[in-house]
């Protein structure tokens, strides 16, 4: 994804760390320095698991490590592009078990996601109730940082979002081609040719830019932004987490 996206002059920062396998279940994972996880800066910023529900934390991090107005702003600008990527790549993906533990932010402003053991659409549930329904995490602490809806920093990402999107979808088969492809790896969550429909389906394929109105793509992703900053279930799992894990 990342290569298609600069190869259309599009830099969305993300941080694809380093992975080096060196037998069955073992291996190495790069470590990304200067960086916390959102669940540990809503404790320290956000005053515990009450943070969850606080539009500040994040917004304070960066503050608290970007001192001047330049370089916050440059935090900023970081922040809106590679939480438009990870937003995008974690929605096609079907990424699951979203929690504030696997959502990692750095101090100038890189957000990354980590830990991929759910993909596909394979969300988690407790006692039959699915507990991750936002299309993909982007919550009120998040659109803070970008200013809330309305402003310049906040349009901007979601422009972002849109873009990269639409980049995707004119890739789409050969994303669909390597899923195939890798059908007989073993994977757990990918075992049928029915398994890649997740992607198929999110990525509209059939649905011309033509469609209803000049840019559905876009109109689609604006709408998953609004669902996703909407929905409370992020939060309260964040908040479920923190408690668990405290």
């Amino acid at each position: 994804m990342e290569r298609k996206w600069e190869a259309e002059d599009l830099d969305l920062r993300l941080s694809p760390y380093g992975v080096v396998a060196t037998g069955d279940e073992v291996g190495f994972i790069e470590i990304v320095l200067n960086s916390n996880t959102t669940a540990n800066i809503t404790k320290e910023y956000g005053g515990g698991a009450s943070g969850a529900f606080a539009k500040e934390p994040m917004a304070h991090y960066l503050r608290e490590h970007n001192k001047s107005e330049r370089e916050y702003a440059a935090a900023v600008e970081t922040f809106a592009h590679s939480l438009a990527g990870y937003c995008v790549a974690t929605y096609v993906l079907g990424i699951g078990d979203r929690h504030n533990d696997n959502v990692m932010l750095s101090k100038n402003g890189h957000l990354f996601h980590i830990d991929f053991g759910h993909f596909l659409g394979n969300y988690k549930s407790k006692f039959g109730i699915k507990r991750e329904r936002a299309p993909f995490v982007f919550t009120p602490d998040f659109a803070r940082v970008l200013g809330d809806k309305g402003h310049s920093d906040y349009e901007h990402f979601v422009a972002l979002c849109c873009r990269a999107y639409g980049i995707l979808r004119g890739h789409s088969h050969e994303f669909i081609t390597l899923f195939q492809l890798m059908l007989s790896t073993g994977i757990p969550e990918l075992q049928r040719a029915e398994d890649i429909f997740w992607v198929r389906d999110c990525l509209r394929l059939g649905k011309s830019e033509t469609q209803a109105t000049a840019h559905p793509a876009a109109e689609h992703f604006t709408k998953l932004i609004s669902a996703a900053l909407s929905s409370r279930t992020t939060q309260v799992n964040n908040a479920v987490h923190i408690i668990a894990h405290s």
